[in-house]
Formats: structure tokens, C-alpha cells, sequence
């Protein structure tokens, strides 16, 4: 059985080559999905972060209003028993 010619074997390095280049061509579209996922991913993960950060922000704010507040109230208190206290 004689060996196989040169025709042969460049067909079979043509199926061979068209192969590989579907397999990278596939491998780079499921990178190129990966990266838009991971972009997105990253991106729902940065607002649950600023959604964490603004209700602390919001808890922060509280105390101070709330001792304004009390501040406000004890000093119109006192204001009010010098007042009485001293005609």
C-alpha cells in the first residue's frame, strides 16, 4: 500500500486547520461572554456596596439630628426656668 501523497496530506492539514480555527473562534466568544458577565457582575456588585453605604450614611445622620433636637429642647428649657427664676 503505497504512502499517502502530498494532495492527501494537505487536505487533511486544511480539515485539520478549519477545525482549530472554530475552536478558537468558539473559545474567544465565550471569553468575550465571560468578560461582559464579570463586567456586569462587577457592576451589581458595586451598587449593593453603595446601597450598603448609603444606609449607613442615613444611620449616621440620626444621632446628630436627634441631638440637635434634645440640644435645642434643654436650652429653650433652661432659657425658660431663668427666665422665671430671675424677673
Amino acid at each position: 500500500m503505497p504512502g499517502r501523497t502530498q494532495g492527501d496530506k494537505i487536505d487533511e492539514l486544511e480539515k485539520l486547520v478549519a477545525t482549530l480555527v472554530e475552536r478558537v473562534d468558539s473559545v474567544r466568544r465565550e471569553m468575550t461572554d465571560g468578560k461582559k458577565f464579570a463586567v456586569v457582575e462587577d457592576r451589581v456588585n458595586e451598587i449593593k456596596r453603595n446601597i450598603e453605604e448609603t444606609g449607613r450614611r442615613r444611620w449616621s445622620v440620626i444621632p446628630a439630628v436627634l441631638g440637635a433636637i434634645v440640644g435645642a429642647v434643654l436650652g429653650s428649657f433652661i432659657s425658660f426656668f431663668l427666665q422665671r427664676l430671675i424677673p
